[in-house]
């Protein structure tokens, strides 16, 4: 992924914001997470991760911080050529052209796991790829 010149400057006002203290709320932190969700480098996502798990710890009721935790996660583990836990992370196939769930590691989080970060079942992830080809 090509992150263009706007997101780099975003990138560096959330870390000025950061450094200031100005980044308080849960609301903030989930915010600043998306901007580095979309990073160029594995220390990117995982500053996504880390400012996900503190909007979601900051209130626990965030689903979408809760969503961004895992998704981040996964992505941090896409980047490190890693199976992914969640499930929230497609890739377009080399052999088909088709969008796919990225390869996933099922033993570790369950259904019930998943639902508790907001993140679609199992099934539904495959379910998912499949509408994304339609």
């Amino acid at each position: 992924m090509v992150v263009g010149p706007r997101d780099k400057v975003r990138q560096q006002q959330i870390l000025t914001l950061l450094r200031e203290g100005n980044i308080r709320t849960s609301g903030d932190f989930n915010d600043a997470a998306l901007v580095f969700q979309h990073g160029e480098t594995v220390d990117d996502i995982r500053l996504a991760h880390a400012l996900a798990t503190v909007a979601w710890q900051a209130d626990p009721q965030n689903k979408r911080a809760r969503w961004l935790a895992a998704a981040s996660w996964d992505r941090l583990l896409m980047r490190l050529k890693r199976p992914q836990w969640y499930g929230t992370q497609y890739t377009k196939s080399e052999k088909t052209g088709k969008w796919e769930l990225y390869e996933m590691d099922e033993n570790v989080v369950t259904d019930t796991e998943r639902a508790s970060m907001s993140v679609p079942t199992l099934a539904e992830a495959r379910m998912r790829a499949e509408q994304f080809n339609r």
